[in-house]
């Protein structure tokens, strides 16, 4: 079922995108509505769905992760299988994706140095064949609103 959102919608997810913590006093002199009616939109639009979870951005930099890899993964078999059981053996690994293509998975991992990198790829092999690219910048993080 599509879910028909209006500008003010968009507004209100455009705005939470940049800053999940406004109140919802400050959300509303934003789109220029009452608190409480931006509460009964922000709740529709969490309701429905359309927002999954609020969540914090980590500066994992701070942390003493300051490299970023995207690794791509091929499997055999029933090596998917038994990776995907296995992915909470990996913390390093913040978001994992199934894709199409030659490779099966793509997952973003965050990484002390070079040799959390090699530690990650030797602990992969076991479940398939790792191919991995180092993130040198990020562009763009924002996510897209249809406006239509």
């Amino acid at each position: 079922m599509k879910i028909v959102l209006d500008k003010i919608d968009h507004k209100i997810l455009q705005l939470l995108t940049e800053n999940a913590r406004l109140s919802y006093a400050e959300l509303g002199r934003m789109i220029s509505l009452s608190q409480s009616a931006t509460k009964e939109r922000v709740q529709n639009l969490t309701d429905t769905g359309v927002i999954k979870r609020f969540t914090a951005d980590i500066d994992y930099n701070q942390l003493g992760y300051g490299l970023k890899v995207i690794i791509h993964l091929k499997f055999k078999n029933d090596e998917f299988r038994i990776f995907t059981d296995h992915i909470r053996l990996f913390p390093e690994i913040i978001s994992c994706k199934r894709i199409t293509g030659e490779y099966c998975l793509i997952a973003e991992c965050v990484l002390k140095d070079s040799a959390h990198l090699e530690n990650i790829i030797d602990r992969l092999i076991k479940y398939g064949i790792p191919s991995t690219s180092v993130q040198l910048s990020e562009i763009k993080t924002n996510h897209f609103f249809n406006k239509e």
